[in-house]
Order: C-alpha cells, then sequence, then structure tokens
C-alpha cells in the first residue's frame, strides 16, 4: 500500500512539473511573439501612412492653368486641382508620391494676406509659387524638401498659391513677375 501511495504522488508530481513547463514554454513562446513584433530600442515604428493608400495620391482635376511671360506670351498650361476650402487648403499635395509634370494644385484664398506653406507630410519635392490678387506671381520658392516643417513665407500679401513638380519653374522658366490664368471646369 505504501508503495502505491509513493507511486501516485510521484505520477503526481510529474503532472505538476510537465505543467509547469508547459506554462513556462508559452509564456516564452508569447515573450517571443511579442518582441520580435515591435521595433527595435532607438528604432521607429513603421507607421501607415495615408499616403499608402492610392486615393491619397489621386489628382482631381477641376481646371486649367496658364502662365504667361511679362510680356504676356503663353509659357506653358498644366491640368489643376483647386484647393478653395479651409479642408483642402490644409491637405494641399500631403501624401501624393508623384506629382506629373502636366498636373498642379492651386490654392485659392478668401483675401490677400501674407501666407505660410511647409511641407509637412509631403514626400515630394516642389515649386511654390506665391502670387497676389492680379495673378502676379510675387515670390518662387523652388525644390522644397520633402517632409520639411520649416515655414515658408510668401513674403509679399499672397491670394493664390500654386504648387507643382520640383524642377518646373526652371524647366520653364517661370520668374518672378510673371503672370498666370485659370478657368474651373463646369
Amino acid at each position: 500500500m505504501k508503495h502505491q501511495k509513493q507511486s501516485s504522488k510521484v505520477g503526481h508530481n510529474r503532472q505538476r512539473i510537465f505543467a509547469i513547463i508547459a506554462v513556462v514554454l508559452l509564456l516564452i513562446f508569447v515573450f517571443v511573439y511579442v518582441i520580435s513584433n515591435q521595433p527595435m530600442w532607438g528604432e521607429r515604428a513603421a507607421v501607415e501612412k495615408p499616403a499608402d493608400k492610392p486615393e491619397a495620391a489621386v489628382f482631381d482635376i477641376e481646371g486649367q492653368l496658364t502662365f504667361y511671360d511679362v510680356a504676356g506670351e503663353a509659357i506653358t498650361t498644366i491640368y489643376i486641382e483647386i484647393a478653395d476650402d479651409e479642408y483642402s487648403r490644409e491637405r494641399g499635395m500631403m501624401y501624393r508620391h508623384y506629382i506629373p509634370d502636366t498636373v498642379g494644385m492651386l490654392f485659392i484664398f478668401p483675401d490677400e494676406a501674407r501666407r505660410w506653406f511647409w511641407m509637412h507630410n509631403t514626400p515630394s519635392s516642389l515649386d511654390i509659387f506665391y502670387s497676389d490678387a492680379a495673378r502676379e506671381i510675387t515670390r518662387i520658392i523652388q525644390n522644397t524638401e520633402p517632409y520639411s516643417d520649416e515655414s515658408m513665407p510668401s513674403g509679399d500679401p499672397a491670394k493664390y498659391v500654386i504648387e507643382v513638380q520640383a524642377g518646373f519653374a526652371a524647366r520653364y522658366q517661370i520668374k518672378q513677375g510673371d503672370r498666370f490664368s485659370f478657368q474651373q471646369f463646369p
């Protein structure tokens, strides 16, 4: 009888040891899984940006804009998306990885005032044209730095701002003092 009691005790101890080992192995598995899916210390976690969504990069073509030199000769014409409300002006060219040379964005403000633009969440380098109410280009900022939070002021008051692919001003030799006209599609 004593031998049977010891045997039962040994079996019970074995079950307890196997249970403890199983729990320890499970905890190790969970720990390794969690650690392997976390960034290493000092690394930034990858964050899904709206830029990764195709709809964020699509241009809504709403009109045409033509640049003119000081003599009144047409330089080039592009298709434009128009940002004429607070939301679209705030969003601007954010999240756009590809900007065709034939497309740009025209920002229309309700008044003429000093403006400041930045490149926050904007992965593409741009040329930015500030223009007064008479549609004369008063300042050009070329080859902006993507994702920069540096403020780029208009200097003089501006009612319009045009953003196009970086290098556009140089390619078409658009200068301060040149003008533009635009038409919105119905």
